[in-house]
């Protein structure tokens, strides 16, 4: 599946509301809040609300369009004149839903309250690409809103958050992606997580670098960086705990592929790179974005990719974090609090935004738990999970593809603050590990699941498990 992501316009514009959106929060900034504003060409607004409603408006979300913050006062206004689902939207929003209890979890990794204003925009008329809001061409040419997110820090402490969501898209994606609703709920999962990544966003300065010079983003695509990379691919893992169509039927699907799977623009920067550049691979050519030069996207097989570079997809950090959560000590919601506060650990700091950095603090927690009481009973019922998993679970990902050499410096310049025992343990059995699963990962349609399901189930031998002193045991 393709996913276009065009950052260019909201995440370099819509800093300039955040002083805006700030004035709309009901709440101190001290709690945590979701705040909704209706989003809509002024004449609807004006119609639905009274001609008084916006009469300062001067486009400051999008030209010719008006706002209004939802309250309870006139909810029942906004549902009558908004379209259907974005009144289902606003109600999945809710304190008590379902969603909404996925996003409070969401919310609360960063250790930061984080007020976040969702802007819920009836799109179905055309958007300015000036507006503040990512957006996306139809056939006719107009444009409409895709779903994006930023953030920025409100002080020292708080922080405020912006998603724009679309009338467009939500049909689009609830009617085209597996899952249906589900899909659509997925999305904004997706995009609250991004408001948990705070502070700097990447070390090029400019997002649309990552993306290469389209200024879309593909599932498929090997992107300019590991850190936004993985930030993409973790906010994908929230949306797939609750829709396993969208695991089985796009996700799952990519990763049994053995032909050619993976994309790379010849402007980009890991075009740059001669050992993926000239890895095996067919070309297309594409009208250049600014209609100059040549231009060409490259197509790799998995196998062909060298394995550092898969750590630049997105869905490997997306299939990391699934296959930890589905297998890891036989408990999804241990799984779940696990990888939850691994993400707390890298929040704030860009440079901690790698998988190499997730399989240590993941390891760690393993070897924690196991030195706990309940740690000790989950091994004595065959459930507990060996702190080698994680390592062993991002080999196969990369198709052990990495040398020790390359595997460990992208693991030490993570620089933890602490090592586990597996650490040290796991170079001497990796050759092992691959033995294991070598003829799944070399099969077509690749075993994948196959593969993850033997290292599961070698490291939950009793012999396998490490434990760290009894004082730093912690319950999951």
């Amino acid at each position: 599946m393709k996913r276009p992501f065009p950052y260019r316009t909201m995440r370099t514009a819509i800093c300039a509301a955040l002083a805006l959106l700030a004035s709309h929060s009901p709440v101190s900034v001290s709690a945590q809040s979701i705040t909704c504003l209706y989003l809509a060409p002024k004449a609807a607004i004006q119609a639905a609300f009274g001609a008084a409603a916006a009469p300062a408006d001067t486009g400051v979300f999008a030209v010719g369009y008006g706002h209004m913050l939802i309250t309870a006062a006139n909810e029942a206004t906004f549902k009558a004149n908004a379209p259907a689902n974005l009144g289902r939207t606003y109600d999945d929003l809710k304190a008590g839903t379902p969603l909404r209890r996925r996003l409070d979890e969401i919310l609360a990794m960063s250790g930061n309250p984080t007020n976040v204003t969702v802007a819920l925009v009836d799109d179905r008329p055309d958007i300015s690409p000036t507006s503040q809001f990512a957006t996306m061409k139809r056939s006719d040419g107009t444009r409409y809103v895709w779903p994006a997110a930023v953030v920025g820090p409100i002080d020292k402490v708080h922080y405020l958050g912006f998603l724009g969501l679309g009338t467009s898209a939500a049909t689009r994606i609830s009617t085209k992606w597996p899952g249906g609703w589900k899909a659509w709920e997925g999305v904004i999962m997706h995009e609250f997580s991004h408001t948990q990544f705070v502070g700097e966003k990447t070390k090029w300065g400019a997002i649309n670098i990552v993306y290469g010079a389209d200024g879309n983003h593909w599932f498929s695509e090997l992107l300019g960086e590991q850190e936004l990379t993985f930030e993409e691919g973790f906010g994908n893992f929230f949306g797939l705990i609750d829709n396993p169509d969208q695991w089985n039927q796009a996700v799952l699907v990519f990763f049994k592929d053995a032909n050619v799977r993976y994309t790379l623009e010849s402007r980009s920067v890991l075009a740059g790179t001669p050992e993926l550049w000239n890895a095996a691979h067919t070309d297309s050519e594409r009208t250049p974005p600014n209609n100059v030069g040549r231009y060409v996207i490259r197509y790799y097989k998995w196998k062909d990719v060298p394995g550092y570079y898969i750590l630049f997809n997105e869905y490997t950090s997306t299939a990391f974090h699934y296959f930890f959560y589905a297998h890891a000590n036989g408990n999804r919601d241990s799984s779940y609090a696990m990888i939850r506060r691994s993400a707390r650990a890298m929040s704030h700091d860009r440079r901690k935004r790698y998988l190499t950095y997730d399989v240590n603090r993941l390891s760690v927690q393993l070897e924690d738990f196991a030195a706990t009481p309940d740690g000790a009973a989950a091994k004595t019922a065959g459930t507990l999970t060996s702190s080698l998993f994680p390592f062993a679970l991002l080999d196969v990902l990369t198709h052990f593809g990495m040398t020790d050499a390359e595997y460990r410096r992208s693991y030490d310049i993570n620089y933890p603050d602490r090592n586990p025992q597996a650490y040290a343990l796991y170079w001497a059995r990796r050759d092992g590990f691959k033995t294991m699963v070598q003829a799944d990962l070399d099969a077509n349609p690749i075993r994948i699941e196959e593969a993850v399901q033997k290292i599961s189930d070698y490291c939950h031998r009793p012999e396998m498990i490490l434990a760290t002193a009894p004082a730093g045991g912690t319950k999951p």
